[in-house]
């Protein structure tokens, strides 16, 4: 390779100039013509065809070896030649095809391969070409505040796009494009039309197109848009070319002159619908694709502006909002613009613009379900997710019955509680998810069918407050997707409850606590309590009762028979239950923190709100019904319920004292097992004083204890075991008299404690035969 001479003259690049534009300089500057400009870059090729590889193209790649050429021969670092080419731009606002140095498609703004310009710039630099004028996205200069040119004011044609004549000496502020007075296809004869003096449309300052261009300069130069909607979720400037674009694209297509006549000022509105009514035969500069053609920078000034006051809202609301206008435009044409088909606006769109077209479509989501599905209510809404696992992981955060706290808020009209907590649970599955309703129900174990949880959600639907119920489900998918509940529903639907507070431990609890024990139903409402709170399903599906209208009657009186003293004990139970089934991990419940609700206006009633002093004052009055009880705190029955079962009231002061003394006698039996208490009393002959002041208890509760160990008190005289009385009298067929010998006691009084004891006493013919007699008459038998 012969070695490359240094240029003779040499010519600085200006800022953010091209390359084609730098090498017209040098070669307008020595009077040189392309052909001899690139035998000098290059004297080794063999062919002026390959020589001059279309300087047109230029900017668009070079190879690696004319880039070390140019710089070797401009003595210039090898970065600055290849700033001056787009290969800074390619991925960004363009594609390049590498292999053939040329441009491909593949990104929405354009392929570079002509120029808009300025005339003002070209006056002031001597017909110095910016580079970034090649990019579809630039049609304004931030500097003289005028849109760019498209074409030639003489020839119409395009700038930069075709190889310039070889033979000639460039004249960079000229139309270089052949003159169509021209009789030789391949004469020399340029068109040479002053670009300087090209007309444009001249703008403010603070003019929205201006502004719009500056933004989209900008985010070229720092590579990424943190502006607008981008601010709390910054995004490469590829994206953020591309959501433009998306949008730009279908304002000239969906919008009327009339829409956006409404959206940008009049000037630019103006000037669109010149392009639009011009005949092609009256106006050929108009000629063209809005965003391409001649008219290409009036339209991609309008689209860019326009896309622009959506783009730079402060939230994804008012974005959706301000973009609307494009979904009915569409509709109104009769495009199908929805979920399904917004996401086609352009590829390489972020997830951000998805939020914007969703929240867009949202007052045209009827259904609730696709409310919740596209998560429409979030501040950035998204597309469900098919993800089998992403509905595993949802299953395991969600009971069957959605937590009470909840679900009493959401209560509306006419649906109940009981109906309104299943179909809760299910619409939160729902939220992110393409999961099916049927689906979702049976992956809850729920027992409300698809169609009733659609009924539900359309009550809440029709509710006016339906806008703040939807966030508060949204909040709280998104609460249970960035921090997992400590409990694993799905695990706990499968466990077995049948061993659930046994009735030995019922017994003890309410032995312990004071409570009497009721019926057997009694200990089963406690045990549904416990199974509701543990698995998250309701207590219809429960081991325990049948799920039948006296049942449910009476199963909704029971929180009033729970106190704070029984209450815990219950915990216990079911923190022994899980510890059991290897769940020690796990609290026995949980739920949502309540600050996920604050600031929402939900349709059902807070039981944050009801007094829970007053509640516990007409709670402890037996003859108030709770039906009552909730009329006069002005709140609903089921609040009234879910209250006592979490804040139980405290006994009444009578029932409190009998409460009391039972647990001090239960205290006193867990204290003093029967064996002892017979060897104490009967054996080593203690008074019951005794025994009290040594169990700590007063001398009426250790006679109460000696009669529940079977053993009566009596005033004078040893005390009498009943075992050994037993045993003496009936199976060793002893007399009173002799047994009354023993004790100190008459044959009246030992009759008498017979009596006591439960014992028949024998007819006086068997009574007077003596104790050895008898056994020897029941040994002959």
């Amino acid at each position: 390779m012969t070695e490359v001479r240094s240029l003779p003259i040499r010519v600085a690049p200006l800022p953010g100039e091209a390359i084609d534009s730098w090498l017209e300089a040098i070669a307008h500057r020595t009077g040189t013509a392309f052909v001899d400009l690139d035998t000098a870059l290059r004297p080794d090729d063999s062919t002026a065809a390959d020589r001059v590889r279309r300087p047109n193209l230029w900017p668009m790649h070079l190879r690696p070896n004319d880039v070390d050429t140019i710089a070797a021969a401009a003595d210039l670092p090898v970065a600055v030649v290849e700033a001056m080419t787009l290969a800074r731009y390619d991925g960004v606002a363009l594609s390049l095809n590498g292999r053939k140095g040329r441009a491909a498609a593949g990104l929405p703004w354009g392929r570079g391969r002509r120029s808009r310009y300025c005339p003002d710039c070209l006056a002031e630099s001597g017909g110095r070409w910016q580079l970034h004028w090649r990019l579809g996205c630039v049609f304004a200069c931030t500097e003289h505040h005028c849109l760019l040119a498209d074409t030639c004011p003489r020839c119409e044609s395009f700038q930069r796009c075709r190889r310039p004549l070889r033979e000639v000496v460039p004249s960079p502020d000229r139309c270089a494009h052949r003159s169509a007075d021209t009789a030789r296809p391949r004469g020399l004869t340029r068109c040479g039309g002053d670009l300087t003096s090209a007309p444009v449309m001249r703008l403010r300052p603070d003019h929205p197109a201006i502004r719009a261009q500056q933004r989209v300069l900008d985010v070229l130069t720092a590579g990424r848009g943190a502006f607008g909607v981008y601010a709390d979720r910054p995004s490469g400037a590829r994206v953020v070319l591309a959501d433009l674009h998306a949008i730009a694209s279908r304002v000239l297509v969906y919008g009327s002159i009339e829409e956006i006549a409404a959206r940008v000022p009049t000037d630019l509105a103006d000037a669109l619908a010149r392009i639009r009514s011009a005949p092609a035969s009256e106006a050929p500069a108009f000629r063209g694709s809005e965003l391409s053609g001649a008219g290409g920078a009036i339209a991609t000034a309008v689209a860019v502006t326009t896309a622009m006051t959506v783009l730079d809202r402060p939230d994804i609301a008012e974005a959706g909002e301000a973009l609307r206008w494009l979904v009915h435009g569409g509709r109104r044409l009769g495009r199908p613009v929805a979920a399904g088909t917004m996401c086609d606006w352009g590829s390489a769109t972020s997830t951000t613009l998805a939020a914007i077209q969703l929240a867009a479509l949202r007052p045209l989501f009827v259904r609730a379900v696709d409310q919740l599905r596209y998560r429409s209510a979030a501040a950035l809404p998204s597309y469900p997710s098919t993800s089998a696992a992403a509905v595993d992981d949802t299953a395991r955060r969600i009971p069957t019955l959605l937590w009470p706290e909840w679900s009493l808020r959401f209560t509306v009209a006419p649906c109940s509680p009981a109906q309104v907590r299943p179909a809760l649970s299910v619409a939160l599955m729902l939220v992110g998810t393409a999961v099916r309703l049927g689906e979702a129900a049976d992956r809850l174990g729920s027992a409300v069918r698809a169609d009733g949880v659609t009924r539900t959600l359309a009550c809440l639907r029709n509710s006016p407050r339906w806008d703040d119920s939807l966030i508060a489900l949204t909040r709280l998918a998104d609460h249970l997707t960035a921090k997992p509940p400590p409990i694993d529903y799905e695990r706990r639907r499968r466990l077995d409850y049948r061993a659930l507070l046994p009735d030995e431990l019922w017994h003890k609890i309410c032995r312990r606590t004071g409570t009497p024990h009721g019926a057997g139903q009694k200990a089963d409402f406690a045990r549904c309590l416990l199974f509701e709170r543990l698995s998250g399903l309701p207590a219809s599906q429960s081991p325990f009762l049948a799920d039948d209208y006296d049942v449910r009657a009476k199963r909704a009186e029971f929180p009033r028979a729970l106190t704070p003293a029984l209450t815990a004990p219950l915990d216990e139970a079911a923190r022994r239950f899980l510890d059991d089934h290897g769940l020690g991990e796990e609290p026995v419940y949980w739920r949502p923190p309540p600050d996920l609700l604050d600031g929402l206006d939900l349709p059902g009633p807070d039981p944050g709100a009801v007094d829970l002093a007053d509640l516990h004052d007409l709670v402890r009055r037996d003859s108030t019904a709770l039906s009552e009880i909730a009329r006069q705190l002005g709140t609903t029955i089921d609040v009234i319920r879910h209250l006592l079962e979490n804040h139980p009231a405290p006994a009444s002061p009578t029932a409190a004292e009998g409460f009391g003394r039972r647990a001090t006698q239960t205290a006193a039996e867990d204290a003093v097992s029967r064996s002892h208490f017979v060897d104490l009393y009967c054996g080593q002959r203690r008074t019951l004083a005794e025994i009290a002041a040594m169990i700590g208890v007063s001398r009426k509760v250790a006679g109460r204890l000696a009669r529940h160990h079977g053993i009566t008190p009596t005033a004078g005289g040893p005390p009498v075991d009943p075992a050994w009385f037993h045993d003496q009298y009936v199976t060793q067929r002893r007399t009173l008299r002799e047994l009354g010998h023993e004790v100190g006691r008459g044959v009246p009084q030992m009759s008498r404690i017979a009596k006591q004891y439960g014992i028949q006493i024998r007819p006086p013919s068997e009574a007077c035969r003596t104790g050895e007699a008898a056994r020897r008459h029941l040994r002959s038998q």
